[in-house]
């Protein structure tokens, strides 16, 4: 099994974070301050965010490009049933479509992932491209789902509990909230994910009962042409995060859904950040991600400071750093750091450097990452 190489202890300066320039210190964790021997890493003219938070993947599924046979459907139900996922996965190697799932994720800074479906022993490697949450139970929806209360008991009360909800604009679709309700599956650790369906009513009854809701409105959208009316869900004092879902529906990523939640009109730029940070770790019960205190883990991007984050494309990510460990960035950048082997790259066109045992778990999967060209390896790979 790989392992993620030591941290690079730095002191972080004059970084732009949380609006204010200033200098941070870090391991594989935020420190309190400064160690001995720290690299001194000057980040003058970039702003730094946390680590992102995708609250909704299906991480095997990222390598299918989208598809569908009609312009949007009633309910999502009617696109599964065409689309024949778990054939069509097995078709290739489960990790290799795993990998590219986190790495997709990597590749725009979602350094933490929600994965909606069965905890496979590749999301729990180390080396694996992100993090993956650890505790929380699931069901795929209320249609694909005979026992939904049994998945439900597996779980202890205070983990969280994910299902597919009211992912439609039929009357099923409405009718899904008062079914999971007499199922006695409203719980205060239950996670909805979609909610396009909910009605008004529902959102009253469930908006502070429920643990909350994760909006995808880039992949309901492909599908149904509508979203969940996620504003009201947070005037009613609802919990909301943000995930991106997988690429077979999603627009692409986690930066390309926090453009789709914006084009919505639903929420303003400066409410967007804590959907993929702060709120998103509450939701999910992960104090160590999200935030740059100490203690949190040292999973950080960097972006030059003249573009917003609701601006930046996943080439634009000048540094991304997981864990204390630098993992792709612009050359310039990652040439910084002593010691760190890299591999020539482009993403999306863009000139960019990669820790070359990344490189190298890259080149390994025979599936390929849209956009990511490696070096030859005859280079570089033993």
């Amino acid at each position: 099994m790989g392992h993620l190489p030591p941290p690079i202890p730095m002191h972080v300066r004059q970084a732009r974070l949380d609006g204010q320039r200033r200098d941070f210190f870090a391991t594989d964790r935020i420190q309190a301050a400064a160690s001995p021997g720290m690299l001194a890493l000057d980040l003058t003219g970039y702003a730094v965010y946390p680590g992102l938070i995708n609250s909704h993947d299906h991480l095997e599924y990222n390598h299918i490009p989208r598809r569908k046979r009609r312009l949007f459907y009633d309910n999502a139900d009617r696109w599964n049933e065409e689309a024949e996922l778990r054939w069509r996965v097995r078709g290739d190697s489960l990790n290799d479509a795993l990998f590219i799932g986190g790495l997709k994720n990597l590749l725009c800074g979602a350094l933490t992932v929600v994965h909606h479906g069965k905890l496979y022993k590749a999301l729990e490697r180390p080396d694996f491209p992100v993090s993956v949450l650890r505790r929380y139970g699931w069901a795929y929806s209320l249609a694909r789902e005979k026992k939904l209360a049994k998945s439900y008991l597996q779980v202890e009360r205070d983990v969280p509990w994910i299902v597919h909800l009211a992912e439609g604009v039929d009357e099923a679709a409405a009718l899904e909230y008062g079914r999971l309700k007499k199922k006695g599956l409203v719980q205060p650790n239950t996670v909805i994910v979609h909610g396009v369906g909910l009605t008004a009513d529902d959102m009253l009854d469930s908006a502070r009962t429920l643990r909350g809701l994760v909006w995808c409105p880039s992949s309901n959208r492909f599908l149904l042409g509508y979203t969940a009316n996620s504003e009201m869900w947070c005037s009613l004092g609802g919990r909301l995060a943000l995930g991106s879902g997988p690429r077979l529906t999603a627009d692409g990523d986690l930066l390309d859904e926090i453009y789709a939640a914006l084009e919505t009109g639903q929420i303003a730029e400066q409410d967007i950040l804590p959907l993929v940070t702060t709120s998103a770790a509450a939701l999910f019960d992960m104090p160590h991600a999200g935030r740059l205190e100490p203690g949190c883990h040292a999973d950080w991007i960097a972006l030059p400071e003249q573009l917003s984050l609701a601006e930046a494309r996943r080439a634009d990510l000048a540094l991304i750093v997981r864990g204390g460990v630098p993992q792709i960035g612009d050359p310039a950048l990652m040439a910084r750091f002593p010691g760190l082997q890299t591999v020539p790259a482009t993403l999306d066109g863009r000139a960019k450097a990669i820790r070359k045992d990344l490189a190298g778990q890259i080149a390994r999967c025979r599936l390929q990452e849209p956009g990511l060209v490696i070096a030859d390896r005859r280079g570089w790979m033993s």
